[in-house]
């Protein structure tokens, strides 16, 4: 009886063992079936091709190419899936990195298959174990499968740019914060370092983390203090400030490593006569002998770190602004609302229905841990930490939480306030915020009603699988049925929400149906850094050179970005075509147009007008 017993208590422990460790597997194969599909059908994105040429130039020069930290790009993504890639090739030096070749796409796909192993199963197994050891098996397979079918987490899953790897780091990141909350230990505080250097030296914006870590570190100061006396706010200030210098000690030389301490060019990249009178430099020393002694130190003996180059593009960048698109207008310097615009057009029904759930769980939980810190305020001596108050639903309260929480609320603020309105991919890492804070308290607050949690869980992911499904793969491209799906997502949004270069493919799909004669007869003026030729598309670069007689095309393939007057100048020399409905697309970003019409006609002998005063004015300027 004894044996029997022992042997179905075996048989269901590995059965358990096996649901467990089996479903991160299930969700990793999924993760690559629908990355290898996006992969396989679609031609690099912009900053793709930027990302190999400057790893084959990496590789040629032997140490980290100046363009990569230069052009405001953090190094950790390049040299994760793009080295390896660009050393198998052998490397190569390319005057333009953002001109893609002929040879490209092998190179590119490789690259992508690596984001895909590296960053986007990782990023999945790490919510179902954060989920898992803090709310049981279905808390964890509710948010592993929201994120494998989430559109816009496999969009970029499946492409080898910085945003999927720089939110990968940045959980890691909050996870480290998390451990450091809970033990601030000097151990704990040098890995914290370590992890927010990475998440910063993935992508600048992870400069994000730094207010999020100086906050955690002074109310773990406040809330576990050292001595048993009532403490004060100068007893108090002190510990706060030598921790946050440490952090900061550690974080310079460790964010410099990621970068395999990497110069960029002279501090300095004028010389002092060079220097116009509103630049920083003039208005901090002025004019001089001490300013020029200065300033020509600067220039000819001290060199930038790559980090400090990197961190001044990008706020220099934002500062300028840039071309962005929203509903029709085009602007320079973006609207405020432009990242919440694009979050409710872009998310799922599912997202848009946790988004709304985690601003009332947020809403309670913020209000129950304001009474936590008012109980200990109150208690004389200071409550131990390992003696924390129960909160309303029974249970010790959690940093976790609130750390999701403080990460989220300071990235949706720097959104709001950047003018660099480039596209949904600025908020990815709010997915996985998203997802982890609205299931951790869902299952705190309903955990004693089973079948509820287990009914809403299967409605979201069935939902979101119809979602995933309705695009598939052109993931790019996912709007909700909100605005009418992603056919009419070119009417309030562009570049990297829809139009990123990566129809190529389609595009050669869609004009191989046409007959030779009109094959040979088609324009293109395309949006992207990749090759036509590298997919077999033969028709005439609107780019390389105008056509002299608009008579005799037939038809033109035309990218959602230029159709809509995005990247022109503010001269937007296709408006014609906007009028005209297109015979055909290519996934959702290229449309082809039929040339035979005297309305297509007028249009494409305006366009050709308008470039050709664009080009005029392009060259004088050089």
């Amino acid at each position: 009886m004894r044996t029997q017993i022992s042997k179905e208590t075996g048989f269901k422990t590995r059965g358990w063992q096996f649901l467990v460790w089996g479903t991160p597997l299930l969700f990793a194969s999924i993760i690559l079936a629908q990355t290898t599909a996006f992969q396989s059908s679609k031609s690099p994105t912009y900053d793709e091709t930027y990302f190999l040429g400057s790893a084959l130039a990496t590789v040629h020069q032997g140490s980290l190419n100046e363009r990569i930290c230069g052009a405001g790009v953090a190094p950790v993504p390049i040299l994760l899936y793009w080295l390896p890639v660009a050393w198998r090739a052998g490397g190569e030096p390319r005057q333009d990195a953002w001109q893609g070749e002929v040879t490209d796409p092998p190179l590119i796909e490789q690259a992508r298959f690596l984001n895909s192993l590296l960053v986007g199963i990782p990023t999945m197994l790490l919510i179902y174990c954060w989920l898992f050891l803090r709310r049981g098996f279905a808390a964890g397979f509710l948010g592993a499968a929201l994120i494998t079918f989430s559109p816009t987490m496999i969009a970029h899953f499946s492409l080898a740019t910085t945003d999927a790897c720089f939110t990968l780091t940045s959980l890691i990141a909050l996870g480290t914060l998390t451990r450091y909350a809970k033990e601030p230990t000097l151990r704990n505080l040098c890995c914290l370092s370590l992890a927010v250097s990475l998440a910063i030296s993935t992508k600048y914006s992870g400069i994000f983390l730094l207010p999020c870590t100086l906050i955690v570190i002074t109310l773990t100061v406040f809330l576990h203090p050292e001595s048993t006396s009532v403490p004060n706010i100068w007893s108090l200030s002190k510990p706060i400030l030598r921790k946050c210098i440490l952090f900061l000690v550690m974080l310079i030389p460790f964010t410099w490593a990621f970068h395999l301490f990497c110069f960029t060019g002279p501090l300095k990249t004028v010389s002092y006569e060079e220097t116009p009178d509103e630049s920083a430099w003039v208005r901090l020393l002025g004019r001089g002998p001490v300013a020029r002694q200065v300033m020509e130190i600067s220039h000819h003996t001290l060199k930038r770190p790559a980090p400090f180059a990197g961190i001044l593009f990008q706020f220099l960048h934002n500062a300028g602004g840039h071309d962005a698109y929203l509903m029709g207008a085009v602007s320079e310097h973006g609207w405020w609302y432009y990242f919440p615009v694009a979050w409710s057009l872009k998310s799922t029904p599912v997202e848009l229905l946790y988004t709304l759930i985690a601003f009332c769980l947020a809403c309670y939980l913020l209000i129950d841990s304001w009474k936590t810190v008012r109980h200990r305020a109150a208690d004389i001596p200071p409550i131990d930490q390992s003696s924390d108050r129960q909160s309303e639903t029974g249970e010790p309260t959690s940093h976790a939480p609130l750390i999701w929480l403080l990460a989220g609320g300071m990235l949706l603020g720097m959104a709001l306030t950047s003018r660099l309105n480039l596209g949904q991919r600025y908020l990815l890492t709010l997915y996985p915020l998203l997802f982890l804070f609205t299931v951790d308290q869902i299952w705190r607050w309903f955990h004693f009603r089973a079948w509820l949690l287990y009914t809403f869980g299967s409605l979201c992911i069935c939902l979101q699988i119809i979602s995933i499904t309705s695009v598939q793969p052109n993931y790019l491209s996912y709007f909700n049925d909100s605005i009418g799906g992603p056919a009419a997502g070119r009417f309030y949004l562009l570049d990297s929400n829809l139009d990123w270069g990566q129809d190529l493919p389609a595009l050669k799909a869609r004009l191989d149906e046409l007959p030779l004669q009109d094959r040979e007869r088609c324009l293109l003026y395309y949006f992207g850094t990749g090759s036509p030729q590298g997919y077999g598309i033969s028709a005439f670069d609107m780019r390389q050179k105008l056509p002299e007689n608009v008579d005799e095309w037939n038809y033109l393939a035309l990218s959602a970005n230029y159709l809509q007057g995005l990247y022109t100048q503010a001269r937007d020399p296709f408006a014609g075509f906007r009028s005209i409905k297109p015979v055909g697309q290519a996934g959702y970003s290229i449309y082809l147009f039929d040339l035979s019409t005297p309305q297509a006609q007028k249009a494409l002998q305006h366009a050709v007008d308008v470039l050709q005063k664009m080009q005029e004015s392009k060259e004088k300027t050089e």
